[in-house]
């Protein structure tokens, strides 16, 4: 299986068209989307839809929150959001598939000092169930480790970040990739500069891991074509 996440910023907006023929063209199995907004999330669907993601889960986006998706050419079942306590229900979707037999989890964090520092508890505490199985989480974690994930600039999320292994969770780019410098989010300054995160990640619990064929990112799609400003990630798992 083939797995792309993507932070489409804003929810794609006009930029819809560019950013179903970038997903098309690394030809993944399924896709993992945030921050979509509820004015396009039908737009979304529908252009997955014909792309042959015909099983979608999108948990409802009250107001002006921005959200997750999770859509495939496979089948697989929405886990109810209540068995995760304390979650916001748009940013946590959460979907097993049965061939191959995999959860799924999207995720997209605040951005935030205090609202990231509430959400990370309470991931650590859905990964003492999900570390059990096979599963990946993958999303926009707006965290990372401030040493090796950020440049001239610091992450207050990093205690968090760097306790997942206690958890049961692998950074699976981390652990394929060692000491490499990879950015997939610039802050804006007004030099035009700004400083370089490693924000976009992808879990794996320790069975998952073992099944890792490849983690890695395409920028193209944030530094050339400017469909959003992050970069894709994707993982492949047998």
């Amino acid at each position: 299986m083939k797995i792309l996440s993507w932070n489409i910023m804003a929810g794609g907006g006009p930029r819809i068209p560019g950013i179903l023929d970038a997903i098309a063209a690394h030809q993944p199995d399924t896709v993992a989307l945030s921050e979509i907004v509820p004015g396009r999330v039908h737009e979304v669907r529908a252009g997955l839809a014909a792309l042959g993601f015909t099983h979608c889960f999108a948990p409802p986006i009250n107001g002006r929150e921005r959200g997750v998706l999770i859509a495939s050419t496979m089948k697989f079942r929405a886990r109810p959001h209540r068995e995760r306590q304390g979650i916001p229900a748009h940013r946590w979707a959460e979907v097993r598939f049965s061939r191959p037999a995999i959860t799924l989890v999207n995720t997209y964090f605040p951005d935030t000092g205090p609202e990231i520092r509430a959400f990370w508890p309470r991931m650590h505490v859905a990964c003492a169930d999900l570390r059990k199985g096979a599963t990946l989480i993958v999303g926009d974690l707006n965290s990372g480790q401030t040493a090796m994930d950020a440049e001239r600039a610091s992450l207050s999320s990093d205690p968090w970040f760097t306790a997942m292994p206690f958890h049961g969770f692998t950074d699976l780019w981390r652990h394929r990739h060692r000491s490499r410098l990879e950015y997939t989010w610039f802050s804006k300054r007004a030099n035009g500069r700004g400083s370089g995160f490693r924000i976009d990640h992808a879990f794996g619990s320790e069975s998952l891991r073992r099944r890792v064929r490849e983690c890695t990112y395409s920028h193209d799609e944030r530094t050339t074509r400017n469909l959003s400003d992050h970069s894709v990630m994707l993982v492949t798992v047998r």
